[in-house]
């Protein structure tokens, strides 16, 4: 499937078909995605690609019949000066199990200049969910959405935002968070990591993010956010440390 994808240039699922999202070539623990380069909230596009990269690198070394689930990606941003209309990101795979895999993404901008690194830990899991997937292929958006766009704090996600089990993509979940937690940072997070507690369909229910300064030190600052859904239950968490 995912040599079709390359192959035929067609999006992978229809949160990729939203805001432009490209796998350009794949291998066994290697994968080569693009994503046009934001004009605002990097961090967002950030987050959506280094989890779009990363996964991708094990996916490709999956067996039929299994799919991946993010567990765990965290973020590490280096500028947000971002040179050039498109981000790449390279995703390699690290160490893979018979059920975890970790892998790491590196994005850079359009001048070859390192932007950010991602790194996630994934299960693999082996269910009905996999058997489905490429069964249908999305058609790309006319022109490309923004992430913020598709999933806000305190409305419903986006049915564009969902990956190919159904849910909302975690890297695009993972920027609501983050967003809240840069408002008790006095900015976005220089470094920040994301657990992945629950999945979130996009079924009209919503979502909304609480953000907790933990130490607010002249030179360094952490915190922590909570994505909580409807129901009140969290959903996502996402602790994070800006510097300088």
């Amino acid at each position: 499937m995912l040599r079709r994808v390359v192959r035929d240039d067609v999006p992978l699922a229809p949160v990729h078909a939203a805001v432009h999202a490209r796998l350009v070539a794949i291998a066994p623990g290697r994968a080569d995605t693009t994503l046009p380069a934001p004009s605002a909230d990097p961090d967002a596009a950030l987050w959506l690609l280094g989890d779009f990269a990363s996964g991708l690198a094990v996916t490709g070394t999956l067996d039929p019949g299994q799919r991946i689930t993010t567990l765990r990606l965290t973020l590490h941003v280096l500028s947000r000066e971002i040179e050039g209309d498109t981000l790449h990101a390279a995703g390699c795979l690290d160490e893979r199990l018979p059920d975890v895999a970790l892998s790491t993404a590196v994005i850079t901008d359009g001048a070859g200049r390192t932007i950010a690194r991602a790194h996630g830990r994934n299960a693999v899991l082996t269910d009905e969910v996999a058997a489905g997937y490429g069964t249908e292929v999305p058609s790309w958006a006319s022109s490309p959405l923004t992430v913020a766009g598709m999933v806000r704090d305190g409305g419903a996600p986006s049915d564009q935002a969902v990956n190919t089990a159904a849910v909302v993509q975690g890297g695009a979940l993972a920027s609501v968070p983050a967003r809240a937690l840069a408002g008790v940072l006095d900015g976005p997070a220089d470094e920040a990591s994301a657990a992945f507690l629950r999945p979130v369909p996009a079924d009209g229910r919503t979502v909304h993010a609480e953000a907790e300064l933990e130490h607010g030190g002249r030179r360094l600052r952490s915190g922590r956010a909570l994505l909580r859904d409807d129901r009140d239950r969290v959903v996502l968490s996402v602790s994070g440390l800006r510097y300088g």
